[in-house]
């Protein structure tokens, strides 16, 4: 396809939506703007530099987090372009109608007598593009429920959450300390970083149902009190941490106790 075609593109919110719902913001900006290339210039050569560059992200971004989930809507030509098979459709369709009109309006706005399709397509008024298109091919009953840029793919389940296990769950083996966790740890004087490693190896070795829990959360909010307890340090206020500057208070009063100037 060598015209483009730059001044209007068919969307059928409904069914795009549909289509797309599993998709992020930034995957739904970068499959949109594929689309408006495509629909100005034709397929698209098959490489990730070029159309990350159109989808205006980095190229991480783009094999991480777009290409992957936006691929199943796209196909690929014989030389090893990409195109979305509806929207290459409705391109087709605009370029024949764009191409009847322009010979009408060479014509001196003749309109030959013909049939069906091709009398609606012929009796499009020269500057009636959307007249053109609207005449030229109506649409079937089935045709109707179907979307101009919507995928060939059938539309994606999405996945079942998982319920929680009863019993509890063991540590992952991943397992950080979240910034809430390092947080409430920092609170009571403890330094997360060291006592994590602690934490983990502890509740790891642990058999069976003692190393299951519910809430790692609250079971790591439980150790640092314990921990913080053992070693003399500061306890938190109604379960929240203290400030550093009430920490910092408390400790000049166990060093200096009450002492006065005199």
């Amino acid at each position: 396809m060598t015209k483009t075609l730059d001044r209007w593109m068919p969307l059928h919110i409904a069914d795009y939506r549909k289509d797309t719902l599993f998709l992020t913001t930034l995957q739904h900006g970068a499959y949109m703007l594929l689309l408006m290339a495509s629909w100005e210039i034709g397929p698209l050569d098959d490489n990730e530099t070029f159309l990350s560059s159109i989808a205006k992200v980095d190229l991480k971004t783009w094999r991480r987090d777009v290409w992957p989930a936006i691929k199943r809507f796209f196909s690929k030509t014989d030389d090893g372009q990409i195109f979305q098979k509806r929207l290459s459709a409705e391109r087709d369709k605009a370029e024949r109608i764009s191409e009847i009109r322009r010979k009408n309006g060479r014509e001196g706005g003749s309109k030959p007598k013909a049939k069906g399709k091709a009398n609606a397509l012929a009796n499009a008024e020269p500057n009636g593009e959307a007249n053109a298109l609207a005449n030229a091919e109506a649409p079937s009953r089935d045709s109707l429920h179907t979307s101009s840029l919507r995928s060939d793919v059938p539309p994606v389940t999405p996945p079942k959450p998982e319920k929680p296990d009863p019993r509890g769950r063991r540590l992952p083996e991943d397992w950080q300390p979240s910034n809430e966790d390092r947080s409430f740890a920092l609170g009571l004087g403890l330094n997360p970083t060291d006592i994590a490693p602690q934490f983990a190896d502890w509740w790891r070795a642990q058999p069976a149902a003692k190393g299951r829990k519910a809430d790692w959360s609250a079971t790591w909010r439980n150790w640092c009190r314990r921990d913080a307890e053992r070693r003399g340090g500061l306890k938190p206020i109604h379960g929240k941490p203290q400030s550093p500057l009430s920490q910092q208070f408390e400790r000049m009063q166990r060093q200096y106790g009450d002492r006065t100037v005199a």
